[in-house]
């Protein structure tokens, strides 16, 4: 039997191409196996970071002495040239590959003329991924694409040269997937959730409502969205967020708390309409949690506009803050522009992180004492389980717990918390 492995780097939405990418391998006759073992390995990229595309780059080097490999994804998608001329041997596809891979393991396997690269950004090969029968890693999971590329045009950002221009999937489709994965959990993923629809008349909002007239229990999370599409929808977006089969967790992204450098970074938003969503939020849901994302280092960012930020965290208090230091991407705008020192970036990185820790330490903290549902999701790294609650908020029950199963609810009481999560013990109802 021929043997292929899948090496995965990214977000949620490069995870489901993967499981797209190995239902088509099953398919077409492969047994997954690890990387060392495997005749052809597929490589999903991303190109968000520097530091990323640093480590993908090293994993290829190493796969030079390998069988076949196919190199898929936002980095070979943006930059395809990156690859072909580097590792002229390698495949090149891009985001869309489990579409065409049929064709190209037909080649892989000499049945036909090799093809080096092929283009899946362009509209004609758009196809609807809900519908595309993929496997899944964890059966009590199921993470639905939503929707391909955006509607920003970030300075910063090359996952846009990858995923392009907002394509989103139908309504009809996103149910029926959900409908036929029954799983307890499901998580709607894409570059920017909040734009969902826009193309197509429609909206975030009138899809969770829809989503929570499936009749069967389950959670649902949804993925990040951006402030300037969440606002147009706010009033609406925050009712179906009603839905108790919706998890109250918000990922909305400040990247900086300076008007000015939002401005430079074309984010088409300010941070006042940042903090009315907050405050919208959690005038609605007062145990939401906030998570958020913050560019340190832009080009442009003053020690001023540093500040700002660090006040805006400050004043909105995530629960979560994913805190990036700016790296420039290259064909990006902001790649032009005079880049502030790696000293600069890494001490304002570590001065917010520390900030950040202790916001998080006390929100935890005031969750101590709580007792209510959570969703047993997966074993913990150093035993016992690990589950969320409804707020979305991790909590690890002790190893005495290991008797109860995955993908089922149970009650419990939160005895303690870190920064990070809390800690839960069962109790009677």
């Amino acid at each position: 039997m021929k043997t292929a492995s899948i090496l995965t780097y990214g977000c949620t939405h490069n995870q489901k191409d993967s499981q797209l990418i190995e239902a088509q391998l099953l398919k077409n006759g492969y047994q997954l196996v690890d990387e060392n073992d495997a005749e052809l390995v597929v490589v999903n990229t991303c190109t968000v970071k520097s530091p990323t595309e640093n480590k993908i780059i090293r994993k290829l080097d190493d796969l030079r002495t390998k069988g076949h490999v196919i190199v898929t994804g936002c980095l070979s998608q943006s930059d395809p040239e990156l690859i072909e001329n580097r590792y002229p041997d390698y495949t090149v596809m891009g985001i869309n590959a489990a579409k065409f891979l049929p064709m190209v393991l037909r080649q892989v396997n000499g049945e036909t003329t090799q093809l080096k690269t092929v283009n899946t950004l362009n509209e004609e090969h758009f196809f609807d991924k809900p519908m595309m029968e993929g496997t899944q890693w964890n059966p009590h999971l199921h993470i639905v694409q939503i929707n391909e590329g955006c509607l920003n045009s970030c300075t910063f950002c090359a996952t846009k040269l990858a995923r392009g221009r907002l394509q989103s999937y139908s309504r009809e489709s996103i149910i029926s997937s959900i409908r036929k994965t029954p799983t307890p959990e499901v998580w709607l993923t894409s570059q920017d959730t909040g734009c969902w629809g826009f193309d197509i008349k429609d909206n975030l909002s009138k899809l969770i409502s829809e989503i929570d007239k499936i009749e069967r229990k389950f959670w649902v999370r949804i993925g990040m969205g951006n402030p300037n599409n969440f606002i147009k929808i706010l009033d609406d977006v925050i009712d179906a967020f009603e839905s108790p089969k919706i998890y109250k967790f918000l990922h909305l992204p400040v990247q900086s708390g300076s008007n000015e450098v939002l401005k430079h970074m074309k984010r088409g938003y300010t941070v006042e309409e940042y903090e009315e969503i907050v405050t919208s939020f959690r005038r609605r849901f007062p145990e939401l949690t906030l998570s958020t994302d913050v560019i340190v280092g832009y080009p442009t960012e003053t020690e001023d506009d540093y500040l700002e930020t660090v006040q805006t965290i400050l004043k909105t208090r995530p629960s979560i803050t994913n805190i990036s230091r700016y790296w420039e991407r290259e064909n990006t705008p902001a790649a032009l522009l005079k880049q502030l020192s790696h000293q600069v970036r890494m001490q304002r990185s570590k001065d917010l992180d520390i900030q950040t820790k202790e916001i998080q330490r006390i929100d935890n903290q005031k969750w101590i004492g709580w007792k209510g549902k959570m969703l047993v999701t997966e074993h913990g790294k150093k035993g016992g389980l690990v589950g969320r609650n409804l707020s979305y908020k991790q909590i690890v029950l002790s190893d005495e717990s290991d008797d109860i199963m995955i993908g089922t609810w149970q009650h419990v009481k939160v005895i303690d918390s870190t920064p990070t999560y809390l800690y839960g013990e069962i109790i009677e109802t």
